[in-house]
């Protein structure tokens, strides 16, 4: 049985997917060398929904990408009423290579009315010098120019801001509050894990203030003061939260007791590192890939991460500056559950260490041992034999894929070809011997070989004798005899003097030497053969001098002349 298309794949190009890319959605698969003519139909799919119905291309593609073509992509192939359908990959549109940062002076996520601050749009790279700036509000324009700024700020100018340059990206937003309270508590506008972080229980301007208290989850933390800041050191992400102050503000006379709390914006470092592995599905041979995926925040791009990678709960490559661990010519036992760690230490003490969840990368066997197979099942002498290298190809690969070669002890006797056959034609004793075979693959060289198979080629008869006797009547007779395997083996002999035949090939294994001729000295040996003439043998020469004076043993064995 031989599969009409192989499970598809999907490849995608570019890779990785930038934001503005135009991308091509590839449906790879191999059409059998056996029906070259069937003609096979392709359908792509986002996440499970259908993005392309069955048609003869099988590539999709769209301009311009946007963020929102990210996802899941899958194929299938039809043909014959056969469909096959290929595992899913995941498209990350990535943003575009520069986007700018808002960054807020001062660096207080909220402020009173009356306040000023100012907004800059930092492309945090090398820029031309003649980029136009422009800034949104709430996703509405609202202004051009680098900067922005706010004076005497009232809760109108409460919102999220954004901006871009030309040709860029556009910055995420950023959240600004406006307050008219007495007090509030200020965060900075980026606080990732792991930073020292300063929060002030702010009051209002014009106004006097002292005394401070600051609370987390409603518990008192630093009890009355007259510093309006606390500091934390090495914040998580569990620990921004519930953070809250109560100050006194003199108005109208007295001191009176306000509050204000805030939840501290924070952002991830670096994302929860995910494991990828290349090729996909991973075939042995491969050379393989396995890189740990994460994103560096956008407002820390300088920080140094250290990567590590575990098989089955053992590290196989302890931390350094790489992303990636990878093997060589994929083995079965290189099959396990691989993850990764990712870890920063900005500085000493205030680590951030992540670890992915576990991928079971599972090797698919591209062929099995190969065996050698003898037909017929036994040599004998000139016989035509075929030697077969037997293996069993993988789901995942061609048979076309495979290459084979033969030797006989250990020596190559058929290089390297598609062909799985030997033939051994008209088989002589010299071709018996162990005969193996091995087996590799065309595309990553990966070889296996065969045991070794002793062919021992059977005779059908042994290598002639030839000797001289004597009938009753003194007439002189010589025999080619032999032993034959088979007892249904018809053989013919023939005899020669001198190298000049006497008698010809029949079925007669004796020669009547004439008496009436003078001298029958000379040299004598005969032949055997079969009918087909697959297998001759001849015989060691036999020396005769004149009539009566022989240098060989002469036995009477009182044959008659018939």
């Amino acid at each position: 049985m031989k599969e009409l298309f192989t499970i598809p794949e999907i490849k995608v190009t570019p890779f990785p997917v930038k934001e503005g890319d135009a991308v091509t959605v590839a449906c790879q698969t191999n059409l059998s060398p056996y029906r070259p003519e069937a003609e096979l139909q392709f359908a792509f799919y986002q996440d499970g929904q259908h993005l392309q119905s069955f048609g003869s291309s099988d590539q999709y593609g769209f301009q311009s990408a946007k963020q929102n073509n990210s996802g899941k992509y899958s194929c299938e192939v039809s043909g014959r009423k056969i469909r096959k359908r290929s595992k899913e990959l995941n498209i990350e549109i990535h943003g575009s290579s520069v986007r700018p940062v808002v960054t807020f002076n001062p660096n207080w996520d909220k402020i009173f009315t009356t306040e000023s601050l100012t907004m800059t749009c930092d492309m945090r790279s090398p820029i031309s010098a003649n980029i136009t700036y422009t800034w949104y509000k709430d996703y509405n324009q609202i202004h051009t120019g680098q900067s922005f700024a706010i004076h005497d700020a009232n809760t109108g100018n409460s919102g999220k801001y954004q901006c871009k340059g030309t040709n860029t990206g556009i910055s995420d937003p950023v959240r600004l509050d406006v307050s008219n309270d007495w007090v509030i508590l200020q965060a900075p506008l980026y606080v990732h894990e792991g930073d020292n972080v300063t929060l002030r229980c702010h009051h209002y301007p014009t106004y006097s203030g002292r005394e401070t208290i600051f609370y987390k989850d409603n518990v008192v933390i630093r009890n009355w003061g007259s510093d309006p800041e606390l500091r934390i050191n090495n914040i998580n992400l569990r620990e921004s939260h519930g953070y809250k102050c109560t100050k006194e503000v003199y108005h109208y006379f007295l001191h009176y007791k306000h509050s204000g709390g805030t939840s501290i914006p924070m952002k991830e470092l670096f994302t929860n590192p995910e494991i990828k592995v290349t090729p996909l599905p991973v075939m042995e041979g491969d050379n393989v890939t396995v890189t740990c995926r994460t994103k560096v925040s956008l407002y820390r791009s300088e920080t140094e991460l250290q990567f590590a990678f575990h098989k089955d709960g053992r590290n196989v490559q302890s931390f350094s500056s790489s992303d990636q661990y990878g093997f060589q010519s994929a083995k079965l036992e290189d099959s396990g559950k691989y993850y990764c760690e990712v870890k920063t230490e900005t500085v000493p003490g205030r680590m951030i260490e992540k670890r992915s969840k576990e991928l079971n990368i599972d090797l698919n066997e591209s062929f099995t041992q190969p065996e050698v197979i003898m037909t017929p099942n036994q040599m004998t002498e000139g016989d035509n034999i075929t030697l077969t290298c037997h293996t069993v190809c993988g789901l995942l690969i061609p048979k076309t894929g495979l290459e084979f070669a033969f030797y006989r002890d250990g020596q190559k006797i058929q290089e390297f070809s598609l062909s799985n056959q030997y033939g051994v034609q008209c088989a002589e004793p010299k071709h018996s011997g162990n005969y193996s075979c091995k087996v590799r693959s065309s595309t990553n060289k990966l070889s296996r070989s065969s045991e070794e198979f002793y062919i021992q080629m059977q005779e059908r008869f042994s290598k002639p004798e030839i000797e001289m006797i004597l009938d009753v009547s003194n007439q002189t007779i010589l025999t080619c005899s032999t032993n034959v395997l088979r007892d249904d083996e018809e053989l013919q002999f023939a005899f020669y003097k001198n190298g000049q035949n006497i008698q010809e090939f029949n079925s007669s294994q004796r020669y009547l030497v004439p008496s009436a001729q003078v001298d029958n000295s000379g040299k004598y040996y005969c032949e055997v053969r079969t009918l087909t003439n697959s297998v001759k043998k001849k015989s060691e020469e036999f020396t005769m001098d004149k009539q009566g004076d022989h240098h060989n043993l002469f036995i009477n064995r009182g044959l008659n002349n018939s």
